[in-house]
Order: structure tokens, then sequence, then C-alpha cells
């Protein structure tokens, strides 16, 4: 799968609208890898190479789902180890790269959290999901949380994903407001 073909950011806000008819906040490693994520810190030099020849999303994609693990990888795209994260053409293209090789992949803790923890940043930075909630997903204290936001740039560069509320059932008050069809003075 190359980052011509990650998910739309949609999966994400869908992700979050599961969570909410559940009436509970998903925890950090529940959220999905954003689509738009790129190489940054926390991610080895393995990563970033991956990244160059097969994009970042699926880069962390195969990092989350096989990482710590040695895996051999063929000259037979159609053999890939990771036939259940990509795509026949990034599978092809792993097997051009690594083919013939064994790949201890990078088990990347850091940049996986890193990459799901920016989706929340952005949603508190676009205030569609409050600090204390963002604190709870993220599982750390209200005060790590205002390090983020005010001390780095972590997800300033990320679409924020839908809101998260406690409340599934409760309207959005000014989604009224804004509504055309609910405007009096016409």
């Amino acid at each position: 799968m190359t980052d011509a073909a990650v998910p739309a950011l949609s999966e994400a806000a869908a992700a979050l609208d599961r969570w909410q008819a559940r009436g509970r906040l998903p925890r950090l490693d529940e959220l999905p890898i954003p689509a738009d994520v790129r190489p940054g810190p926390g991610w080895t030099q393995q990563m970033t190479e991956m990244a160059d020849h097969i994009g970042a999303y699926t880069t962390l994609c195969i990092v989350a789902r096989y990482g710590g693990t040695q895996v051999y990888i063929g000259r037979d795209p159609a053999r890939s180890p990771f036939a259940e994260v990509v795509d026949a053409a990034t599978a092809a293209a792993i097997a051009d790269i690594y083919g013939g090789n064994r790949l201890l992949v990078p088990v990347g803790r850091v940049a996986i959290a890193r990459a799901r923890r920016a989706v929340v940043l952005a949603a508190v930075r676009a205030k569609r999901i409050s600090g204390a909630d963002a604190a709870k997903v993220l599982g750390t204290s209200r005060t790590y949380l205002s390090h983020l936001l005010n001390e780095t740039d972590e997800g300033c560069a990320m679409e924020p994903a839908a809101a998260v509320s406690r409340f599934p059932r409760q309207g959005d008050l000014f989604a009224l407001l804004t509504d055309p069809r609910c405007d009096r003075r016409a």
C-alpha cells in the first residue's frame, strides 16, 4: 500500500465514532495510525529507509503489526509475509528491495505512540476534544498534556480527528446554529 492508497482521514473519525457509540473514550493503542504521518523523532534509520521506499504510513502499519519479529522476505511478492497489511504493489516493492533476506522489523514503539498521539493533540488544538478527555485517551497527566500542547509542535501538521464525546447521544448545540435548515431568519 503506497501512500497514494492510504485510507482517508474518515477512518480515524469512524473509529472514534465507534467508541462514542460505546460511551467510552478510546485508549491510545486503540487509535488508528493517521494516514498523513511523517518520519520524525522515534523513527529508526531502518524505518526511515523503509518509508523512503514504501511510504511512512505503510511503514508504521508494518512496524505496528510485525515489530520485534524477524521475517524472511522472499523474492515472490505473492508470498509476502506482510500480505495482511500491504497491497500487491507494495509487496512487490518490498520483495524487490529486501527479497532474499531476513528482515528484523523494528519495534518502533515511540514512533507509533507519537503518530497516534498527534491526532489527539490536533483535536485538542482544534477544540474538538477537551484537555481532560485527551489526557485520559493518552494515559497521561494534564500537566504533561499542557507541555505537549504548549512546548512542542506535535500534532500541528495533522488534521484533527472527529470530536470524542463521553455523551454520544447528546447533540451538538452549535451545529444547530450553523445548520441552514434551522435558520429562523429566513
